[in-house]
């Protein structure tokens, strides 16, 4: 009898440590959504991510779908409210996102280029046959951005108008608007609609290398200092086991599944770890011009 209550304890102490296990690794949700950034059109953006998704549903063996927002701040809203639990934000929107846990969100991993590169330049363009060289000849004229919560496009474009320029956009053009994505800025320039923009320079090559537009359409007269890619943000409610597996999938993709890449144009060549310290750079940008934007 003795004995018997022994293996009858025993018994209950392996069941409450297998119940701590459990509790200390929640079970994996069924599904995972991907927030996906608006820097092309819906479909264009889902054409290059699709084959990646589907070979991170494949390692994790659960269902990845997509989701796309209308502009830069709808991923962000995604995350915080729980409709997309992983999602690539742009550097400026990541700051955004984690400023005061905004988001609930952290990064796991960093966009790589085709060509390697983990960083970027944000430019000024014109159309070819413009008579505008230079950011001090386009006083007056009709200027672009592409979104707030874009880097390249309004965050580092704006910093240097108003640090290394000293002037306030509103004021120094005749007509200042937000044409909502990168591939509309573009657009806008070599078409016609407005005399500058800011965009970036990855982009530029993409859309030409594809036909978007001309070969030469467009002209760069500004170009930034190297702005750290986009990095690939998680929940910070997820399990730790499944974050980890999100990164792990990601970053040995590249070596495992090459082919995933191929739709991914000179954006989405890979990925390689990253941690919140590699966009101190952006929240120092963000914060300075947030604080020359209210002295004006």
């Amino acid at each position: 009898m003795y004995r018997m209550r022994r293996l009858i304890v025993v018994f209950v102490v392996l069941l409450s440590l297998v119940g701590s296990a459990l509790a200390a690794d929640p079970i994996w949700p069924q599904e995972l959504t991907f927030a996906l950034l608006s820097t092309e059109s819906a479909p264009e953006v889902g054409r290059r991510w699709t084959p990646v998704l589907e070979q991170l549903s494949k390692d994790l063996g659960l269902p990845v779908k997509q989701v796309a927002a209308t502009d830069y701040r709808g991923s962000i809203e995604a995350l915080k409210f729980n409709k997309a639990q992983i999602g690539q934000l742009g550097p400026k929107g990541y700051v955004e996102a984690s400023n005061n846990n905004y988001a609930n969100v952290e990064p796991i991993a960093q966009l790589q280029h085709a060509n390697g590169s983990l960083g970027y330049r944000s430019c000024l363009i014109v159309h070819a046959d413009s008579d505008l060289f230079s950011p001090e000849d386009i006083a007056s004229k009709t200027f672009a951005f592409n979104d707030p919560n874009s880097t390249s496009g309004y965050l580092v474009p704006m910093t240097f108008f108003l640090m290394e320029m000293g002037i306030e956009p509103k004021e120094y053009f005749s007509k200042l608007t937000f044409s909502g994505s990168h591939e509309a800025s573009i657009l806008a320039v070599a078409n016609k609609k407005v005399d500058v923009a800011s965009t970036n320079l990855p982009d530029i090559q993409q859309m030409t290398r594809e036909g978007k537009i001309p070969r030469g359409a467009v002209r760069v007269i500004w170009v930034s200092k190297l702005i750290p890619n986009d990095p690939i943000v998680v929940r910070k409610d997820l399990p730790d086991s499944l974050k980890q597996a999100i990164q792990q999938s990601l970053t040995i993709m590249k070596a495992k599944n090459p082919e995933v890449f191929v739709a991914g144009g000179a954006w989405i060549g890979g990925f390689v770890k990253v941690d919140d310290a590699a966009y101190q750079i952006i929240r120092d940008l963000n914060e300075t011009t947030k604080r020359l934007a209210a002295l004006k």
